[in-house]
């Protein structure tokens, strides 16, 4: 399962003890999945979902409520997929139900879906909760992935959390929602439906512990350590890697310019200090400045040495354009 499928089943496996929160939170989970239809018989309410425990979650509500069980029925996903759950609430309580949850308003003797969040649902803090764990169950998705770290496979999900909304007033709302929880989000479109979402690892883990999907706040935490400790690695093997290089390339040309000076006036013509540096950096062609310093015959820095090679190169140099003069 995904980490977000799995952050909803923690979050299903809760309880919600008081009245006022169990309707916010199918007010949350209605407005963000529920599907309106008629029937000859009436008013039509359907959830789909993959969930068996949200229909346990659901048919709990209303039977506290409402007295009345909604019907579940299987149906085919197509392509291949696992079927899915529709949840159908009774037609002689859908109206009521979604009157009740602020789904629907009266104007002027007709019914108008009412296309943001019902404020008087949520003036509790309690029921602010509760219906943001609505909604998070009803449509947020992520794309955080928890891997097993056995490989050496980059993890390049990111992190990002959204919530696919079908109304932009709804988005907007929601959005003023957390904020009142102190918990930021954004909101784009994306093929004219309205996405609030979030980016921000801590913000997601703040959202997470706000639903009550404690594991997954661990999860995640842990995968962000995992990330985090991966990339410090990463970063010190690429600064080793770039200073070996630079090391290699200098090591080259002093190899050059030393072989270029046996060939021609001989090391021996050199003064005691280049001389001795040449013999050392032949018998140790791939060691860095660090150690050709701790084999020189007197106490010399890694700066000493450096420069004693900028000589080195310069009289290499002076030999080939015929300048040298000894």
């Amino acid at each position: 399962m995904s980490f977000a499928t799995d952050a909803k089943i923690e979050v299903l496996s809760q309880n919600i003890d008081n009245t006022c929160c169990a309707m916010a939170f199918l007010s949350g989970l209605i407005k963000s999945a529920g599907q309106l239809g008629m029937s000859s018989n009436g008013m039509v309410v359907e959830i789909y979902t993959d969930l068996e425990q949200l229909y346990d979650k659901v048919a709990a509500i209303t039977t506290q409520i409402y007295g009345i069980t909604p019907e579940k029925e299987y149906v085919e996903a197509g392509m291949g997929k696992p079927q899915r759950i529709k949840i159908v609430f009774p037609t002689n309580i859908a109206q009521e139900l979604l009157l009740d949850l602020g789904v629907l308003t009266i104007e002027d003797g007709c019914h108008v879906i009412q296309d943001g969040i019902e404020w008087s649902l949520v003036e509790e803090d309690c029921c602010k909760n509760s219906y943001i764990k609505g909604a998070f169950v009803g449509c947020a998705t992520s794309n955080i992935v928890i891997k097993s770290y056995d490989n050496m496979k980059k993890n390049t999900s990111g992190y990002h959390l959204e919530f696919v909304f079908a109304y932009e007033n709804l988005a907007k709302d929601f959005i003023q929602l957390l904020q009142q929880k102190n918990i930021p989000a954004k909101m784009t479109m994306r093929k004219s439906s309205p996405i609030v979402y979030i980016k921000e690892y801590q913000v997601i883990c703040d959202i997470l512990a706000l639903v009550g999907a404690s594991k997954a706040v661990l999860q995640l935490q842990n995968e962000a350590a995992i990330r985090e400790l991966r990339n410090t690695v990463n970063r010190q093997n690429n600064c080793f890697s770039a200073n070996l290089s630079k090391t290699v390339t200098a090591s080259v040309k002093q190899l050059e310019a030393i072989e270029l000076i046996k060939n021609t006036i001989g090391i021996d013509a050199l003064s005691q200090p280049l001389s001795e540096l040449c013999l050392i950096r032949l018998a140790n062609p791939d060691q860095p400045l660090d150690k050709l310093k701790d084999l020189y015959y007197e106490p010399v820095t890694k700066s000493g040495i450096n420069h004693r090679f900028q000589k080195i190169l310069k009289i290499a140099e002076s030999i080939k354009n015929g300048t040298y003069k000894g």
